[in-house]
């Protein structure tokens, strides 16, 4: 065991390091809490993505273990509700004694408490548990049991599911008994190391299970691909997304920019186009009218180029000094003037507009000023006297003179360069030549209105400034890109549709539409997609931690130690049983078929049977099979040496006389170690129990089940009690009722009476039986019994025959048809009480005499 333990310990070194934590913990707790299943596995999942795991491996020769266990023994069943038809009023009580016998006729509850006792104790193949088929309504299912554990008494309540305390019992009934005849069996005894492989195989059960519950609960919430776009590039990187992805692919997977959203707006208009000849015409006069606006605005932009404006500002300064020469020469010819303001540039108009009407209205062929006799002046409509003329004289020589002459031609230059500068468009017709080309994007609408408007500025300044250092820069050409972008897309879009009117790459433009839609449709997931990678990423952690759950090797580890630790002690304790049964003549034996997930099995086989097909039970007699089946679940139960309860439901059913009587004593050799509960309906087998606890001077106790009532409790029958017990409990017990009976009226005292000389006729059949003959010969026994015994039969006295037959004489009577018109009176409660007396004197002296 030493060497085994060591190269265990070895073995576990090598497995993964929440396993080695795992069996650590059962080896020092025996069980696991739901606290150490979590934190099992957070450590798997730790281990699985190469973290740093803290864990605590096996100790030095904690494997050296030995098996304990716990003694336990079923005290009693109560409060039976729901179950088959049991409607007990009393508890069923095992009573203290070693073995207990459960005696019933046929229907009085036998097997439904032993189907109980299946669900309870958890056995491997429970069956149906019925409620009362004959009631209406849901019935709920509960039954109280007592039961003592290690000398501490204890009770609970059942209500469906087993009893971890009474999981140790061993139930044998007829179901058990087929199932070991023709099915594999996993071997319920196991050595310690094997318990620890198989909680250990629990264990991986458990962290799996809760593994793959968190694997089910990451569903992956990635959209469906769109069905139209399966044949892009997207679909196939889509398809291929693994934990693995990485950010940088999924940014260029998914990429989507404004000139990848105008390009699929552009295809789709094209792909939708009816007439793409009359479209690509329509968008050349869109590029024609683009141009247009761009050479536009450039031809704005060069009309207040440096040089213009220079040129203005000149001409505007030289205009403005040729006109102060001018006015001040005015001054000197108007300074005697009756008014002020002559010779200004409004009273020059005024000159001008009076010549206009002189020559074309007032005088006309005459020159101005007409200063003839008789004229009047053609602004106030008065004649003109000498000084007027003079002054009309003077006036004319201003206008003509040089100086005024160099200030006209000055600002006539200034007038002629300002109406050279180019008009700028308003803000609505700028807006709706954008419209026309196709500028919408806001950005470039705004660069183009703030290319205009610099050039108002530029205007406005240039008008007022008079240094070119004062004049508003030119806007930067920069302005005019969405402009030149809107002519180059344009042309692209034109070329798309002349192209399409050939009808040469529609299929192309199609696929095209598609890998542009389908990736658009991509990026509109992103969100989903990275969640998605996540979820992936935390799935294949999970997948590889499942992975080390993975019970392969404790099964074949297991299956190793098995080999050595059961299968060979099983076969040879199954070959005992049949020796002790008396079965060893039947061809079978047992061999181990498999190992699954941790659990060995073993099976019965007909020896050197040539059909392979053939049932164990389809070969071999029914009490054959019975009795094989008892000895391959004995050795099988027996081999764990465990110190809970035995239950026997009728173990002798179909069995002859030979296996019957090896199968009594065997549950009596039992009962030495184990509490043993047989439930039967065979005097028989009681009779064999009563022989075997007898000589082997072991106590028992026996339980009689109603015949009326299911499952409820009874008086033993008088056959299977002590004829003294038996003659007192009439004595103190029917007596009293026969006398109530008597007064309540004939009928009822005749019903009770007969009842009870019945018995007592009985009583003394079994005084005959067992303390006259000593039971030497006894009912229901193949055998007569001598050893210690026979020489009782000498002292039996003429008195004693003459005693038992005069009241044999009487108690029989009362059993037979009786004539009308010769009826037998029965005896009155008083003449019963004083043969009871005489009868139990009578059972005393016989006793004693015995001992002596």
């Amino acid at each position: 065991m030493k060497t085994i333990a060591k190269e265990l310990e070895d073995w576990f070194k090598e497995r993964p390091k929440w396993l080695q934590d795992a069996a650590r913990r059962l080896v020092l707790n025996e069980t696991l809490t739901q606290a150490d299943i979590d934190e099992l596995v957070s450590i798997c999942v730790a281990e699985a993505i190469k973290e740093t795991v803290t864990f605590s491996g096996l100790p030095s020769d904690a494997l050296n273990a030995i098996d304990s266990t716990i003694p336990l023994r079923l005290d009693s069943i109560s409060k039976v509700q729901g179950i088959n038809a049991l409607s007990p009023r009393i508890p069923l009580d095992f009573g203290k004694a070693p073995l207990c016998i459960v005696y019933g006729r046929n229907g009085a509850g036998k097997s439904g408490y032993v189907r109980l006792l299946k669900h309870v104790c958890g056995a491997r193949h429970p069956g149906a548990l019925l409620t009362d088929i004959f009631k209406d309504g849901p019935q709920a299912q509960t039954a109280t049991f007592t039961f003592t554990e290690n000398a501490i008494g204890k009770s609970s309540q059942w209500s469906g599911k087993a009893l971890s305390e009474l999981l140790g019992t061993d139930i044998f009934d007829t179901a058990c008994g087929y199932v070991y005849v023709n099915s594999e069996n996993e071997v319920a005894f196991e050595p310690w190391l094997l318990r620890l492989f198989t909680r250990l195989t629990g264990v991986c059960e458990s962290v799996g299970g809760l593994i793959q519950t968190q694997i089910r609960v990451n569903v992956s919430k990635l959209p469906v691909f769109p069905h139209e776009f399966s044949t892009t590039t997207a679909a196939a990187w889509y398809k291929s997304i693994t934990a693995a992805t990485t950010t940088v692919g999924v940014d260029s997977a998914a990429k989507w920019t404004t000139a990848d959203n105008k390009e699929l707006t552009d295809i789709n208009k094209r792909l939708s186009e009816a007439d793409p000849a009359a479209k690509a015409s329509k968008v050349n006069r869109q590029i024609e009218t683009t141009i247009k606006l761009l050479q536009s605005l450039k031809q704005l932009s060069d009309g207040f180029s440096e040089e213009k404006c220079t040129e203005y500002l000149e001409a505007k300064n030289d205009a403005i000094a040729k006109r102060k020469a001018a006015n001040e020469d005015a001054n000197k010819v108007f300074e005697k003037a009756p008014l002020a303001g002559v010779g200004s540039k409004s009273w020059q108009l005024l000159w001008e507009a009076a010549r206009a009407y002189s020559t074309e209205h007032a005088y006309p062929g005459a020159d101005f000023p007409n200063i003839a006799d008789d004229t009047r002046c053609v602004l106030c409509q008065q004649h003109l006297d000498p000084e007027g003329c003079d002054r009309h004289q003077s006036f004319e020589t201003f206008i003509k003179g040089e100086l005024q002459k160099l200030a006209r031609k000055a600002e006539q230059l200034t007038q002629s360069l300002e109406a050279e500068f180019p008009n700028i468009p308003t803000t609505d017709a700028l807006a709706l030549t954008m419209d026309a080309v196709a500028i919408l994007e806001k950005a470039d609408r705004a660069s183009i209105v703030e290319f205009v408007s610099a050039i108002i500025n530029r205007k406005s300044s240039c008008l007022t400034a008079f240094k070119i250092s004062e004049v508003s820069s030119l806007p930067k050409r920069s302005y005019l890109m969405p402009i030149a972008q809107a002519a180059r897309s344009l042309s692209k879009e034109a070329r798309g549709y002349e192209k399409d009117a050939k009808s040469e790459n529609r299929p192309a433009l199609e696929q095209t539409r598609k890998n542009l839609a389908a990736r658009k449709w991509m990026h509109e997931q992103r969100t989903a997609i990275d969640a998605e990678i996540l979820r992936l990423s935390k799935v294949k952690k999970l997948e590889a931690a499942s992975a080390l759950t993975n019970t392969a090797a404790l099964s074949r580890k297991k299956s190793t130690l098995a080999d050595e630790l059961i299968t060979k002690a099983y076969t040879q304790r199954f070959t005992t049983e049949l020796l002790a049964l008396k079965a060893h003549r039947i061809p079978v034996h047992l061999k181990k078929t498999r190992t699954d997930v941790g659990h060995v099995y073993h099976q019965l086989f007909l020896k050197d049977c040539r059909n392979k097909n053939a049932k164990t039970s389809d070969v071999l007699s029914e009490g054959e099979c019975r009795i094989i089946s008892l000895a391959a679940f004995l050795a099988d139960t027996e081999g764990r040496g465990a110190k809970t309860p035995f239950v026997f439901d009728d173990p002798i059913s179909s069995l002859d006389q030979v296996y019957e009587e090896a199968t009594a004593k065997r549950l009596v050799e039992l009962s030495k170690n184990r509490q043993v509960i047989v439930f039967t309906h065979r005097l028989s087998l009681i009779g064999l129990l009563e022989k075997y606890t007898d000589k082997e001077k072991i106590e028992k106790t026996i339980v009689c089940l109603s015949k009326s009532r299911k499952g409820d409790i009874a008086d033993l029958p008088i056959t299977l009690t002590k004829t003294k017990q038996t003659g007192r409990r009439f004595l103190n017990e029917r007596l009293g009722a026969a006398r109530t009976a008597l007064e309540a009226g004939d009928v009822q005292y005749e019903q009770e009476a007969k009842a009870l000389c019945r018995d007592i006729r009985i009583l003394l059949e079994q005084v005959v039986e067992t303390d006259l003959l000593a039971g030497v010969v006894r009912r229901h026994s193949a055998e007569v019994q001598t050893k210690g015994k026979i020489e009782h039969l000498a002292k039996i006295t003429v008195e004693d025959c003459k005693f038992v037959d005069e009241m044999m004489t009487t108690y029989s009577r009362y059993e037979h048809s009786q004539s009308d018109e010769a009826p037998v009176d029965l005896p009155l409660p008083d003449e019963i009480e004083k043969d009871l007396n005489a009868i139990v004197g009578f059972i005393e002296t016989v006793q004693k005499r015995k001992e002596s």
